[in-house]
């Protein structure tokens, strides 16, 4: 025990020093295995944070495992600004009737000033509700790997790409938007 005990103070100190010490450890959030035993357990949605998401935060759609992930660090939102966030700002609201019959809000304002506004599909007793929210949120385009990030009103959508902490971005109309 006591070895054990050692070992988590090491990690423990070296978290407060190394930001990378996770680099690369991290769960998948399409793991099968993983969604199959949140929803057999009542779970359809996580909202996390301490993973920089860039200027809005980041939703994985239902449509992938059924349950939606929601990723929501903006500390990294413009890092050309002092404080790394800039003039960005993002609100994440569950709204609904209840915490069986519900639906996830992302809105605010990107780097570059815009607003947006995200409604996603309401999450019900008896699982996802058909025409509820917009469904190209949180989806990845057919081509080069783009994810559709943030509704910008009235008929723009915000794509974001990335590797590891490579990303970029660019807003595209909504008829350009092809998915998988």
């Amino acid at each position: 025990a006591s070895l054990r005990n050692e070992r988590i103070n090491i990690a423990h100190d070296e978290e407060e020093t190394n930001p990378l010490l996770f680099e690369g450890i991290s769960s998948d959030p399409m793991d099968p295995e993983v969604s199959d035993w949140l929803l057999k357990h009542g779970v359809r949605r996580i909202v996390v944070g301490h993973k920089p998401t860039g200027d809005c935060p980041a939703v994985l759609s239902t449509s992938y495992t059924g349950v939606e992930i929601v990723s929501a660090d903006t500390s990294f939102s413009d890092t050309s600004a002092n404080d790394n966030r800039g003039t960005a700002i993002g609100n994440v609201e569950i709204v609904g009737k209840s915490v069986y019959d519900n639906h996830l809000e992302v809105s605010g304002v990107l780097k570059d000033n815009a607003v947006f506004f995200s409604q996603f599909s309401t999450l019900g007793p008896n699982g996802i509700v058909p025409q509820t929210g917009d469904y190209k949120l949180g989806r990845q385009l057919e081509d080069g790997g783009w994810w559709v990030k943030a509704a910008i009103p009235p008929t723009l959508y915000q794509l974001c790409r990335g590797a590891g902490r490579k990303v970029e971005y660019k807003t595209v109309p909504v008829e350009h938007l092809t998915f998988e």
